[in-house]
């Protein structure tokens, strides 16, 4: 991935400024206390490394699709949830290594990926959502009627069947 950076850096012009995003995962043994002090420091190295911030999303806690380890010393942590997290900035060419390294080298961030993308606001509703606020959404959609009708028709359905089975085995033919 190094080598990428290297060859994109050497093939064009030095000290051009381009777009990119950074999206990260913090080990989620953090602290919700912990999480902000961590945030102000990926955005301190940003600038520190020349950065301009455009905008960013604080990280929440989301279940991962698969669980991931990182060895840390000669700690091995496993985790199955993690902070997700992004930041939009704008960088010389020459100065991406830089966060790179910082990244590759910060114990506290399980996985991260840098890409080069567009200034404008490319989320549609602005603002990532979770799945589980999907569900609730949809939840809260029904009516109430509807909600408590559906358990009771269906126990009902369950009931005579039951019975028709239980009718059926003391029948003797």
């Amino acid at each position: 991935m190094e080598k990428e950076l290297n060859e994109v850096t050497a093939s064009t012009d030095v000290g051009t400024k381009v777009v990119y995003e950074v999206s990260y995962l913090l080990l989620p043994t953090l602290s919700l206390e912990q999480v902000p002090v961590k945030v102000a420091s990926v955005k301190d190295a940003l600038v520190s490394s020349g950065a301009t911030l455009i905008s960013d999303e604080d990280p929440v806690l989301i279940d991962l699709a698969y669980s991931m380890t990182k060895v840390v010393q000669t700690n091995r942590h496993k985790a199955d949830q993690g902070y997700f997290g992004w930041v939009k900035f704008e960088i010389s060419k020459d100065s991406i290594n830089q966060v790179k390294k910082f990244f590759d080298n910060n114990v506290d961030v399980l996985r991260h990926l840098i890409i080069k993308t567009v200034r404008e606001n490319t989320l549609l509703n602005g603002k990532m959502k979770l799945k589980s606020e999907d569900k609730t959404k949809k939840f809260d959609d029904k009516s109430d009627e509807e909600a408590i009708d559906t358990p009771d028709v269906l126990k009902e359905e369950v009931a005579t069947l039951e019975l028709d089975k239980n009718i059926d085995d003391l029948v003797v033919v």
